[in-house]
């Protein structure tokens, strides 16, 4: 019996080894690529059009506020608000529905306006990560003589006080303001990008807005109360068409609401996948889902994380099998993807619905619907993620409300994932700023499925999980990058709202897609790999899009050897590589026993045909996880990972350890080596999935390697000339909100066109 032992090897050697290992061939870098418009320049134009051509109300200057009859207004101008149809956007701030947020992007600027229950003050900020710190902050309120104030300030860090602190310079325009007996409500704007470095740049990604409110108005030298608990913060996409406004047909529309009935989430729990069958309404014709909403307690908001709604390709030709279906959505459900679920349950592969944490649900465009129709699908599979890291005991009664009608749409609609497939050969490295990993879905794959004037994309949902920090839909076509479908540099977990495009985007047969995911793991100290939990990984795209296909999912992962050799190992114990690999290929029986495999008991079933098929590799996957130790001694947390059960044989340097410890002690700090490891994963070999509908392979599966292109430039030319941060570790923080911090400025400037007076007066 072998003993396995760790080596402490230098850092210096395993640079050396990578080195050798990973330079074994060049990717060439992309050129960039022709300036062209951004998304976020499309829409704003888009915009103005719109606005430009938009008919005046009878009411123009009518005020869209209740204030009451016998109210008197106090406002800071004679003319009144903007009207509230006016305003493309708007979203509360907080559960108790006190902070009403409405906006609407223009050219280059963006309109604001906020309706806040207080008599007080109100402020509003836009931060990097939901705190106040380095957060760009307008407070603001209307005085006791009816005048409006806003003040453009700036959080500061913890070490120089908790009050921020005022611009240097102010670029927030005041439009308007005015009070009633219960709220404030100010108007404001500001351009997108001010060039001031203690502004918050608007764009299309995720921004963090937070909020803070008092009863009452500050002081007269604008020193005022700490807002105590009155805060909170919310996640929002400020850039993107308007909400799309259900106006469907009462006499229409009809609800049906998929949920899961009392399923018990227990105090053992940390994360569970569920899934339940569910039977579709009985409908004579064809209807359409024209969107949904989430159904979660109050209860268990917290628990749920997200919720997909599967198609389930059965032939129910056969008694039979309608039998088993029926008995099937009657069952309170199964755990998902363990040998607890019914093999048939696998038919249920395609997404129809897709939600997310944070997701208000999404409604369609008026021309596309998902197709509800007895003759074709019958049976659905809701899956629910519940995350559960306090270990709590709750009744859960989540799922998804679906709308749909009997009035037809001019197209069905369908959705289809794309990214990284889940399992553990997708790695994240401990202690990096940024990471990235990427999910290719070939021309192949598109080329094969799609229709020949290709497919239209309404809308992205981007999915990671805790280390996810930016994501990205890429667009390939003829060797050139066209613009992202979705982006999100500041990517919240906790705020997955699907995203519509501004306008439709074609995917057209041969084009290819790269889902791109940017991680951030510098508090981890051990690898995260890929999988279902939340502190494991993901990196997917789910794209609403018309008109339907038999595309259910184009997803890559590293090929199994090319994964092992390029983390520097060349052989386990029992087996050489070249004999494990033979042994997946080509195995014409299988024992999957729960004793250890040997030479001559193959790992799992091969069929004929099989040697690059993604059927085939993951059963490969799955047996190499589920093998048991190979009669070596390892330590038991390392025997509860799947790479813990694998030992080392070659290279020598690594000999005996697990695969598991091996990947703990890749020193990761340097920079060298894990940018090989990533450009290895990113730009080298892909195993690409292509799956229909009905869970088959719509091509045979081949090695790829990732494509050289064109890249889209993404990068504004900004006209600013951006100051530099001038240092406040010096400045005072008065117990009030906002504090000046140009004083030393002023003084300078007053001090500077005296000198220069002096100079042109006595020379």
């Amino acid at each position: 019996m072998l003993i396995s032992h760790r080596k402490m090897i230098p850092s210096n050697f395993y640079l050396i080894f990578f080195n050798f290992l990973l330079i074994k061939s060049s990717f060439s870098s992309p050129s960039s690529s022709p300036s062209e418009e951004d998304l976020l320049d499309e829409y704003v134009n888009h915009v103005g059009r719109v606005n430009s051509v938009r008919k005046p109300t009878k009411n123009e200057n009518k005020v869209i506020f209740n204030f009451g009859a016998n109210r008197k207004l106090k406002s800071v101008v004679d003319s009144a608000l903007i009207e509230e149809e006016q305003w493309t956007h708007s979203e509360f701030l907080d559960a108790e529905r006190k902070v009403l947020l409405r906006w609407q992007p223009r050219h280059q600027e963006i309109l604001f306006r906020i309706e806040a229950k207080t008599l007080g003050y109100v402020g509003i900020g836009f931060s990097p990560n939901g705190g106040m710190e380095q957060a760009d902050i307008v407070i603001g309120w209307v005085d006791k003589y009816g005048k409006a104030v806003l003040l453009d300030c700036h959080g500061v860090p913890k070490s120089q006080g908790s009050a921020p602190v005022k611009d240097e310079h102010d670029n927030y325009t005041l439009m308007k303001g005015i009070e009633n007996g219960t709220h404030t409500i100010l108007e404001f704007r500001r351009a997108l990008d001010t060039c001031d470095p203690d502004d918050y740049a608007l764009s299309s990604d995720t921004v963090r807005a937070i909020w803070a409110l008092h009863d009452k108005d500050p002081h007269a030298d604008f020193e005022m109360i700490y807002h105590g608990e009155k805060r909170g913060s919310q996640s929002l996409h400020l850039f993107g068409p308007p909400p799309i406004v259900q106006n469907e047909n009462p006499d229409f529309l009809r609800t049906w609401d998929v949920t899961l009935k009392d399923f018990t989430i227990n105090d053992s729990m940390d994360t569970v996948y569920w899934c339940k069958i569910f039977k579709a309404p009985t409908l004579q014709l064809k209807h359409h889902i024209i969107g949904y909403e989430p159904v979660i307690g109050t209860n268990h908001t917290g628990f749920v994380h997200h919720m997909l709604l599967h198609e389930c390709e059965v032939d129910l030709n056969q008694l039979q099998k309608r039998m088993e279906w029926d008995s099937f959505s009657k069952e309170k459900g199964r755990r998902c993807y363990t040998p607890e679920m019914p093999l048939e349950w696998e038919k249920c592969t395609t997404p129809i619905v897709a939600w997310a944490i944070g997701s208000k649900g999404e409604n369609f465009p008026p021309h596309v619907g998902l197709p509800l129709d007895n003759a074709k699908t019958k049976y659905y599979m809701l899956e629910v993620h519940f995350d559960n890291p306090r270990m709590r005991r709750a009744q859960d009664t989540s799922g998804i409300a679906l709308k749909y009608t009997g009035k037809l749409r001019n197209h069905d609609g369908g959705v289809m994932a794309t990214g990284i497939s889940i399992s553990e050969f997708h790695i994240v490295p401990p202690r990096q700023k940024e990471y990235k990993s990427v999910g290719f879905c070939t021309a192949d794959c598109t080329k094969e499925v799609f229709p020949r004037d290709g497919v239209n994309v309404v809308s992205v949902l981007l999915h990671s999980h805790l280390a996810g920090r930016k994501l990205k839909l890429r667009h390939l076509r003829g060797g050139k990058e066209l613009i992202p479908l979705a982006e999100d540099d500041h990517y919240d977990f906790n705020y997955q709202q699907s995203r519509q495009l501004s306008h439709e985007i074609k995917i057209l047969p041969g084009d290819s897609l790269i889902t791109e995911c940017s991680y951030k793991t510098s508090d981890r100290k051990s690898p995260t790999f890929g999988g279902y939990s939340t502190q494991e990984e993901m990196c997917l795209a789910f794209i609403l899009y018309y008109p339907k296909t038999e595309l259910a999912g184009c997803f890559s992962m590293p090929p199994i050897k090319y994964f092992f050799e390029t983390l520097g190992v060349k052989e386990f114990y029992n087996t050489s590589w070249n004999e494990l690999q033979e042994e997946i290929l080509h195995a014409e029986t299988v024992e999957t026993s729960s004793v250890s495999p040997k030479k001559d008991r193959p790992l799992f079933t091969y069929q004929p045909g099989d040697e690059y098929s993604a059927e085939a590799h993951q059963r490969a996957v799955e047996a190499i996880l589920k093998a048991d130790p190979y009669l070596i001694e390892t330590d038991p947390e390392q025997q509860q990972s799947p790479f813990g059960r694998l030992i080392i044989k070659e290279p020598f340097e690594f000999q005996n350890k697990s695969f598991l410890a091996h990947l703990q002690d890749i020193p990761y700090e340097e920079a060298l080596i894990t940018k090989k490891i990533e450009e290895y994963f990113h730009k080298g070999l892909h195993l690409t999935f292509c799956r229909k509908r009905d869970g088959s392979l719509a091509i045979k599966e081949n090695v790829e390697r990732f494509p050289n292109f064109t890249e889209y430039n993404l990068s504004k030319q900004s006209q600013c000339s951006y100051r530099s941060r001038v240092s406040r570790n010096n400045k005072n923080s008065a117990v009030g909100i906002c504090v000046r911090d140009d004083m030393f400025l002023n003084l300078t400037r007053v001090f500077l066109a005296s000198f220069v007076f002096w100079i042109n007066t006595t020379f």
